[in-house]
C-alpha cells in the first residue's frame, strides 16, 4: 500500500457514506473532467482576453486607464471575495447545481458584456461574470476529487490543471486575434455562445450531487469575508499609484483587518459557518493551503517584472518577449498530468519537496540575471519553472483535495482558488514594490523606476527575484516539516 494507502481507505468509506460516485457509470469520470475542465478554461482564458482588450476599452469609451482597469479588478475582486461562500454554497446545494449555475450567470455577464453601452456598464457586467466565475472555480476541483477514485485524483487534477494553463495561454492569443478581426465586442459574443453550449451539455452529463438537509446558509460570514478580501485586493492594487501611505490606501487595509477579525469572531459562534476552522487542525489540508499560498506569492512577480527585463534590459520586441514568456504556461500544460499521476504513485510529500526544491533553485538563479544574459538561456529557466510548478501544484491539490469529507469538498475548491489568488495578488504587489525601490536606491536623479539605466533596473530584478526564492524556500519548509506522511481524511461533520 503507497503512503496515501490509509487516506484512500478512509476517503472511500467517506466517499460512500455520503453518496459519492463510487457507482457512476464507466467513462463517467471523464465526463465530469471535461465539463469541470471547460469552466476553468473559460474562466481564465476570459481574464486573457480582457487584459488584451483594455487599450482597445479605453480609446472607445475615452476614459482613463485607471477607470479601465476595473474591467478587469471588479472581475478579480468578485472571483476572489466569493470563492468560500461559493464553495460552501456547493456543499449545501449541490455541486453539479452551483457550478453550472456559475456557467448560466458567466454567460449572463458575458451578454451584457457584448452590449455594453459604456464603460460603467461594462465593470457591472464583468462584477456579474465575477460571480459566476466564483462559483466554476470553486466546484471544478472539487467535481473531480468526487468523480474520480483516491488512485487517480492527482492525475485528474493535473489535467484539470492544463485546463487552467491552456486558458491562461490561450486568452491573450485568441483575444488578440478576435479583437483585431472582429472588435472587442466578439470576444465577449464567443464566451457567450461556448457557455451556451457547455450549460445544457454540462446538466446532461453531470449527475446530481449529494447534499445534506437542513443546512443554512451563513450570510453575514460571506459578507464579512468578502468585506474583507475586497478592501485587501482594493488596497494592494491601489496602493502603488495612490501611494501606500495615502488615507485611501490605509483605510483599505484597516477595513480589510476589521472585517477579517469579525469574519473570524462570526464563524467561531455560528452553527454552520462559512468556513469550519476545525479544518485547519488537520495539518494535510492546512499544510497544503500554507504551501500553495507562499509558493503562489513566491512565483507571482515573475508575471510581472520578466516583460520588463526582456523589454527594457534585453530590448526584445514585445512580440518576440511574448513567445518567450509562454515557456512557462506551455510547459505547466504538458507536465501537470505527469505531476498529478507521480503524487498517485509515491503520494504528494516526496513529489511536492521536488517540485519546490526546484522552484527555489530557479527563482535563485533569476536572481542572478545580468544585462547581456542570453534570451534564451532564461526562456529555459521559465521552462524549469514551469516543470517546478507542475510537480508541486496538482500534488498538493491533491494532498489538499484528499485530506478532507467529501462534504467538504466544495469548501476546500474555494480554498485551492483563494490560495492562487491572494498569493499572486500579493506577490505581484511585493515584486513590483521591490523592484522599484532596489532599482531606485542605484538609479540617481529619475522619478521612476522604468526610466532607470538596465543596471539600476537589475539591482531591483535581484532583490526582488531574491525575496521571491527566499518565500519560495519558507513553502519548502512548511511542506516537507509540517506535511503528514500519509493522508489523514477529516471525519465528515454530524
Amino acid at each position: 500500500m503507497t503512503r496515501m494507502g490509509n487516506g484512500v481507505a478512509v476517503a472511500r468509506r467517506e466517499a460512500r457514506s455520503v453518496g459519492g460516485d463510487s457507482e457512476a457509470p464507466p467513462g463517467y469520470k471523464w465526463q465530469v473532467l471535461l465539463v469541470a475542465g471547460t469552466g476553468i478554461f473559460m474562466s481564465t482564458l476570459s481574464n486573457g482576453i480582457v487584459n488584451v482588450a483594455l487599450p482597445v476599452l479605453t480609446r472607445e469609451f475615452e476614459a482613463s486607464l485607471v477607470l479601465a482597469q476595473w474591467v478587469v479588478l471588479g472581475y478579480v475582486l468578485c472571483i476572489t471575495g466569493l470563492l468560500l461562500p461559493a464553495g460552501r454554497l456547493a456543499d449545501m446545494r449541490g455541486r453539479k447545481e452551483v457550478f453550472l449555475g456559475g456557467f448560466v450567470v458567466f454567460a449572463i455577464g458575458a451578454a451584457l458584456c457584448t452590449f455594453a453601452p459604456s464603460l460603467p456598464w461594462l465593470i457591472a457586467a464583468r462584477v456579474i461574470q465575477g460571480i459566476g466565475g466564483a462559483f466554476v472555480q470553486a466546484n471544478s476541483g472539487a467535481l473531480i476529487t468526487q468523480a474520480f477514485p483516491p488512485n487517480e485524483r492527482g492525475r485528474a487534477l493535473g489535467l484539470n490543471g492544463s485546463f487552467v494553463s491552456a486558458g491562461a495561454l490561450t486568452g491573450p492569443i485568441v483575444g488578440g486575434f478576435i479583437t483585431a478581426a472582429f472588435g472587442w465586442r466578439a470576444s465577449f459574443l464567443a464566451i457567450l455562445v461556448v457557455s451556451a453550449i457547455a450549460t445544457p451539455a454540462g446538466w446532461w452529463m453531470l449527475r446530481r450531487s449529494p447534499v445534506k438537509p437542513g443546512q443554512r446558509f451563513d450570510l453575514a460570514g460571506a459578507a464579512l469575508f468578502l468585506l474583507a478580501t475586497g478592501s485587501l485586493m482594493l488596497a494592494l492594487n491601489g496602493g502603488s499609484v495612490a501611494g501606500w501611505l495615502a488615507p485611501g490606501t490605509l483605510g483599505l487595509l484597516a477595513l480589510a483587518v476589521v472585517a477579517g477579525g469579525a469574519f473570524v469572531v462570526v464563524e467561531r459562534r455560528v452553527a454552520q459557518p462559512t468556513v469550519d476552522f476545525a479544518m485547519f487542525a488537520n495539518r494535510g489540508f492546512s499544510t497544503a493551503v500554507a504551501a500553495a499560498f507562499l509558493s503562489f506569492m513566491a512565483i507571482s512577480g515573475n508575471v510581472l517584472l520578466m516583460p520588463f527585463y526582456f523589454q527594457y534590459v534585453l530590448h526584445e520586441p514585445p512580440d518576440t518577449t511574448g513567445l518567450y514568456l509562454i515557456a512557462s504556461p506551455v510547459t505547466m500544460m504538458v507536465m501537470a498530468p505527469l505531476g498529478g499521476w507521480l503524487s498517485d504513485r509515491s503520494g504528494p510529500r516526496m513529489i511536492t519537496a521536488v517540485g519546490l526544491t526546484l522552484e527555489v533553485a530557479v527563482l535563485a538563479s533569476l536572481a542572478t540575471l545580468a544585462v547581456d544574459t542570453h534570451p534564451l538561456a532564461v526562456s529555459a529557466m521559465l521552462v524549469l519553472m514551469g516543470v517546478a510548478l507542475a510537480l508541486f501544484n496538482s500534488p498538493n491539490s491533491n494532498a489538499m483535495f484528499s485530506s478532507v469529507s467529501p462534504s467538504h469538498l466544495g469548501l476546500v475548491g474555494g480554498f485551492q482558488a483563494l490560495s492562487r489568488n491572494l498569493g499572486q495578488s500579493l506577490g505581484q504587489t511585493v515584486a513590483g514594490v521591490l523592484w522599484s525601490v532596489g532599482t531606485l536606491a542605484v538609479a540617481g536623479e529619475v522619478s521612476s523606476a522604468t526610466q532607470a539605466s538596465p543596471e539600476a533596473m537589475m539591482a531591483g530584478f535581484h532583490l526582488a527575484y531574491g525575496v521571491a526564492a527566499c518565500l519560495a524556500g519558507a513553502a519548502l519548509v512548511v511542506s516537507v516539516v509540517a506535511r503528514p506522511r500519509t493522508v489523514r481524511v477529516a471525519a465528515a461533520p454530524a
